[in-house]
């Protein structure tokens, strides 16, 4: 493979060249990319110059380089949903032509913190259903969610009735799906628990959502955490001038 010793950093085109190849498909998730004596003889570069360029795959979250096992891909492309309109996740994974899935889920009523019972609007004495599931795309676990909402509702306490769409249980219920929802964005970095929960590696980046949804009589009817897996989800909002 030609490589241009006037322009760029050699080992910045090895890098370039190899995580094109990667988002390209050529090197899928989980397969290994070449050994190093390989890729010299492919770029006709130094060895330094390979560790290099894939070292900084690595700290991109592209790789992962394991003594005696050689470089393996951990990139998967990202899934982009849209801001545009208010869909379950369920329904953002199916129109990706993808399967959407829960790996883990529990349901229970308890007594909530002060800010989720302001952020609900609930009496001092009222309980929520607290909802913890972690889905899937293809199997790839994505999202974690924390749910809470208002416990006057009347919905089921199986928690295999909340593996699917949580949206399609407040219709069975007759909640009805959100009206309006407001969310909040921010970004952080994974911990032990989050890592263990999305399969990724400590310190990783997280996308944080907050979402508020009310009914159509402007009411509070859930208030979700979301911690999303930086490196394979993403967020759209298309902004038009008034």
């Amino acid at each position: 493979m030609n490589i241009d010793r006037e322009s760029l950093p050699l080992y910045l085109q090895v890098k370039m060249t190899l995580k094109e190849e990667i988002e390209n498909g050529k090197y899928p998730r989980g397969s290994l990319i070449p050994a190093e004596p390989q890729l010299e003889k492919i770029f006709h570069v130094s060895r330094i110059t390979i560790r290099q360029a894939i070292a900084e795959l690595e700290a991109e979250g592209y790789v992962k380089k394991a003594r005696g096992k050689g470089t393996t891909v951990t990139y998967s492309s990202r899934i982009n949903e849209s801001a545009n309109a208010i869909r379950s996740f369920t329904t953002e994974i199916l129109e990706r032509k993808m399967k959407p899935g829960t790996s883990y889920v529990t349901l229970k009523k308890m007594k909530p913190s002060k800010s989720i019972q302001d952020m609900l609007e609930l009496e001092a004495k009222e309980d929520v259903y607290q909802l913890i599931r972690i889905r899937t795309a293809n199997d790839k676990p994505i999202v974690l969610f924390e749910t809470y909402i208002p416990g006057h509702l009347e919905l089921s306490m199986d928690p295999k009735a909340f593996e699917d769409s949580m949206y399609d249980q407040f219709e069975k219920a007759n909640i009805g799906k959100p009206s309006v929802i407001k969310e909040t964005f921010s970004s952080m970095l994974a911990d032990v628990a989050l890592s263990k929960a999305l399969h990724i590696s400590k310190g990783s980046p997280i996308l944080k959502r907050i979402r508020l949804s009310l009914n159509d009589r402007n009411e509070p009817i859930e208030y979700t955490i979301s911690y999303y897996d930086g490196q394979t989800y993403e967020y759209s909002i298309e902004l038009h001038q008034r």
